[in-house]
């Protein structure tokens, strides 16, 4: 038989939704959820519910008290199989909770009694009123539903003909050890989470609405609980000391963490740093004199500075020497050569160019369709959550979507049309870019040869004259004699 119970999670004094958000990272657990295969959402993303949750409550100025609805769903053990409480729990939320509320569910069938958890948002999304639990809707309304959806299945169901004279048969169906121990348990979890100390996590269990017992053993009794049970019973962590020990270890930045998966990072060795031992006055005055005579220099400041210009120099030769082993150029006559067929091919890049510009301009109309649904397709999510502010975000998206359907194609064709015109037009961009450099290096060695030239021209007339000088001194000296 299926038998539930329905929570309320308080807002904390801290941070308003913390609970709400705990126990929707707890029952989301890969671990209990066969790798998240038995878990989903109604009217949000399961990813991030609690922030659709958190700013639909912003939306309506309604951020504090009540955060949000727990239903815990128990079948009888061996009864079914996780898929077909996975059905129950998704017909339930569709059929009680859909039209009005962001919901996150799950099946966890890491137990004996396989069990399910539905968690809502207390504000309504479509006009922004709160859910109201009245007393008696447990038998009236929620219990008969999950009754008639189990018996569509199979499924036995609760027989609430029991008197609740019998209050031992009457308080195992309704308020058996296995559903409340899992919410005793997130209660708990939340409180170590944001207690400082022993006596501050008992402070926010009663705030939470918790009767407390403090003797040899520590036993709670929540809102609504007949009975106090002693948190030992609960498993490995729930005793007194393993609570002490819990709370000085955890806290929310360690809770964060390790929902966390990061990537394995290599981890780079430092030495430490070695501590200078402080000299003495005596060992200072000798240091002092060591300094003044030279023995002991310091470090002298880096010099690449003045290699900067050399480093471009021969840069620029590497690609110079580069073009003429490319171009197989034995004289400079043949660079202009080189040049004139470079400039041929991006002439014809050039031309390859314009016929991939136009083609694209073709489709124009589809490309912009597709761009308008990636920039406002997250917008639509918040308009089918009921915001009207994004309206205008969901018409462009429908126009969108119906210009493709008229030219007859869908948003993923289009889409890697667009990326494989754009990568033809990157190619063609990147190799006109480099024929261009290659022009600019031969004119650029076309230019030196000519300064090394008219510098050897200079030369040759300077060493000439120097010689027809010499010769006429010569010439006088010989005169003279």
């Amino acid at each position: 038989m299926a038998i539930s119970r329905i929570l309320h999670m308080n807002s904390h004094h801290r941070s308003k939704g913390s609970h709400l958000q705990v126990a929707i990272d707890y029952i989301l657990k890969d671990e209990k959820t066969m790798n998240g295969l038995l878990t989903g959402s109604v009217n949000c993303i399961k990813e991030n519910a609690y922030e659709c949750m958190k700013e639909t409550k912003r939306l309506y100025g309604k951020m504090d008290k009540r955060q949000g609805y727990h239903l815990i769903i128990s079948f009888e053990e061996n009864e079914c199989d996780g898929d077909t409480a996975m059905k129950v729990i998704e017909e339930f939320v569709h059929e009680y909770l859909e039209s009005d509320y962001e919901v996150v569910y799950a099946v966890h069938t890491n137990t004996d009694h396989i069990h399910g958890h539905i968690i809502w948002n207390s504000v309504r999304f479509t006009d922004g009123y709160k859910y109201h639990y009245k007393k008696g809707d447990w038998e009236k309304d929620i219990q008969p539903r999950i009754d008639r959806i189990c018996e569509k299945y199979n499924l036995s169901t609760l027989d609430k003909s029991i008197k609740k004279t019998d209050k031992k048969e009457w308080d195992v169906l309704k308020d058996g050890p296995f559903i409340w121990n899992e919410q005793i348990k997130q209660d708990i979890d939340a409180c170590v989470l944001r207690a400082s100390d022993y006596s501050m996590f008992l402070q926010m269990l009663e705030s939470e609405g918790y009767e407390i017992k403090q003797g040899k053993y520590l036993a709670v009794k929540p809102p609504g609980m007949e009975r106090f049970r002693r948190t030992k019973t609960l498993g490995q962590g729930y005793g007194i000391d393993e609570l002490k020990e819990r709370i000085v270890k955890e806290n929310l930045n360690t809770y964060r963490s390790n929902q966390i998966v990061r990537a394995p990072r290599v981890r780079m060795f430092k030495s430490k740093k070695v501590r200078k031992t402080r000299m003495t006055g005596l060992q200072r005055q000798y240091f002092r004199e060591m300094y003044r005579l030279g023995k002991i220099r310091k470090q002298p400041y880096s010099q690449v500075w003045k290699y900067r210009k050399d480093v471009k120099k021969f840069q620029l030769l590497q690609k110079q020497y580069l073009f003429l082993a490319k171009y197989d150029v034995t004289d400079v006559e043949q660079i202009s050569d080189v040049q004139k067929d470079l400039r041929k091919k991006v002439s014809v890049l050039l031309k390859a160019k314009k016929v991939i510009v136009n083609e694209m301009d073709k489709h124009l109309k589809v490309f912009q369709a597709v761009e308008n649904i990636d920039k406002e397709k997250k917008a639509t999510i918040f308009y089918k959550m009921g915001d009207d502010t994004f309206k205008e975000s969901e018409q462009i998206v429908s126009e969108a979507r119906a210009t493709l359907k008229e030219e007859g194609v869908s948003f993923e064709e289009v889409k890697k049309l667009k990326e494989y015109y754009t990568e033809l037009l990157q190619a063609n961009e990147k190799e006109t870019k480099q024929l261009r450099k290659e022009i600019s290096v031969g004119y650029k060695i076309i230019k030196e040869v000519k300064v090394r030239q008219e510098n050897k021209e200079i030369e040759e007339k300077a060493i000439k004259e120097e010689k027809n000088k010499q010769e006429k001194q010569e010439k006088k000296h010989v005169r003279r004699k």
